[in-house]
């Protein structure tokens, strides 16, 4: 029997029409660099694809629920997988311009996926200007975190546009789920995993309240961030636009600074938002919050499942001085930092380890009902995956650049991911577009953000002299 871990549990049972938890991503294929024997077409990609996906195992199990939700669920195969109902094939209307695949990108992505199959999906999508196409796929997050992912992406692809033997040994897991559990096994199982999670409520309860005095008494302030435009009850509808700048220019400011990398993509994504908000006339005062994802995967560890925690690090939209902000950034993560290594609250965590899936929907539900009115962790995801640095192939067609897509939390109208490739940052910004109407904005604000931040370093450096 193979049964979902805590954290993968809390992606499906929190899970609503309205706020789908999957991940993906928009690969931008050049099919002019493929071989021209073979060349590239969707029957040819559909082939290729059945030899990468093979070497995951994961891509052929589906899930088995639990009756009442009253504990994980299990993997089971999928023994009668077809490839045919998870790669698709789309066309965008013309002129094919960057506009167009945003649009159909947006209403893909917002699809949720099959539950009684395997949960993922792709899509080949033609008509690009200049003969291009585009590969989006969608994994759902309870299959894997946004680091495993990335690495099943490179599955994908190749370092040479010549399609390179991939090695018999799979990815993940090398155990098969097989038929699942009886109902007698789940029942027996269901009963232990309650009393675990009966102890691990009253431990989190009080590590939370523990969290909430020191809170209290510190100058911070509380737990909750302040409310921005984009907060709200999150509809089923999702919008997403992309920019990029280049890695070299981040590092440059990086080490300058004595900053981290992640450090310069909030000073960044929190110039473009407080733009934004500002150009509407909705800029809270005090700084918002954004919630980074935190990887908890030891060094060698390849499994797929998730292995992460949210931090909540203050986003410097009330400073309007670019390097001043990034100082600033750097203060509350390295604090987020050592408080997480001490062990502090771990929401998510928290989530997985307390409550039996039937719980974490009626927690859901509720969070969602009353979005107005709860207090906010934070008030937009910013993530950073990388990638590889050296150009990649998929069926011989170059991947010219990649746009990363990710969860709407069931509050938080606007999620912000990067991927950093081929000397590149690529910028994915996703939307409900009834909270967050323009994602353009925030994307293309990015890199106003960075000339705006290049210009101040010259001041400050100068000032520093």
């Amino acid at each position: 029997m193979t049964q979902l871990s805590p954290l993968d549990a809390v992606f499906l049972s929190m899970e609503t029409p309205e706020t789908p938890a999957q991940i993906g991503g928009l690969a931008i294929l050049d099919p002019a660099t493929a071989s021209a024997g073979r060349g590239f077409d969707f029957d040819r990609f559909v082939d290729f694809a059945a030899e990468r996906i093979a070497l995951c195992p994961r891509f052929s199990w589906k899930v088995r629920e639990v009756p009442f939700g009253l504990d994980r669920p299990y993997w089971v195969e999928d023994e009668q997988l077809d490839l045919r109902t998870h790669i698709h094939r789309a066309a965008l209307p013309q002129p094919g311009a960057p506009q167009e695949l945003a649009d159909v990108a947006s209403q893909l992505f917002s699809l949720p996926l099959d539950r009684s199959r395997p949960l993922w999906e792709m899509f080949l999508i033609e008509g690009l200007q200049g003969g291009r196409v585009a590969l989006l796929w969608k994994v759902h997050h309870c299959l894997m975190d946004g680091e495993s992912g990335a690495g099943l992406a490179e599955l994908l692809f190749d370092a040479s546009p010549e399609l390179a033997a991939r090695p018999p040994t799979p990815i993940g897991e090398v155990e098969t789920p097989g038929k699942g559990p009886s109902f007698a096994q789940m029942l027996r199982q269901s009963l232990k995993n309650g009393a675990r999670r009966n102890v691990a409520l009253a431990r989190n309860l009080a590590s939370l309240l523990s969290k909430v005095v020191a809170s209290a008494r510190s100058d911070e302030g509380g737990l909750s961030a302040p409310r921005a435009s984009f907060n709200g009850t999150v509809g089923s509808r999702r919008s997403v636009a992309w920019s990029s700048v280049p890695l070299c220019h981040v590092k440059e400011i990086k080490e300058q600074l004595g900053v981290s990398v992640n450090d310069v993509i909030l000073g960044l994504t929190g110039g473009s938002v407080r733009r934004y908000l500002e150009l509407r006339d909705e800029l809270p005062k005090e700084t918002l919050y954004a919630m980074m994802p935190m990887s908890t995967r030891k060094k060698g560890d390849k499994t797929v499942n998730n292995q992460l925690r949210d931090v909540s690090v203050l986003w410097g939209t009330n400073v309007e001085d670019p390097v001043e902000r990034i100082l600033r950034i750097n203060q509350a993560t390295t604090k987020a930092k050592q408080d997480a290594e001490r062990g502090s609250v771990n929401f998510m965590q928290g989530m997985a380890e307390s409550l039996a899936p039937i719980s974490m929907k009626t927690v859901s539900r509720f969070g969602a009902a009353a979005a107005d009115r709860i207090p906010l962790p934070g008030n937009a995801v910013v993530s950073n995956v990388r990638m590889t640095d050296f150009p990649l192939y998929v069926a011989g067609a170059q991947v010219v650049s990649m746009v990363p897509m990710s969860v709407l939390a069931p509050t938080q109208g606007l999620n912000i991911t990067v991927v950093t490739y081929c000397g590149e940052m690529h910028f994915g910004v996703i939307t409900d577009p009834r909270l967050c109407p323009d994602p353009w904005q925030i994307a293309e604000g990015i890199a106003k953000a960075l000339v705006e931040l290049q210009t101040a370093m010259d001041g400050f450096e100068s000032a520093v002299a």
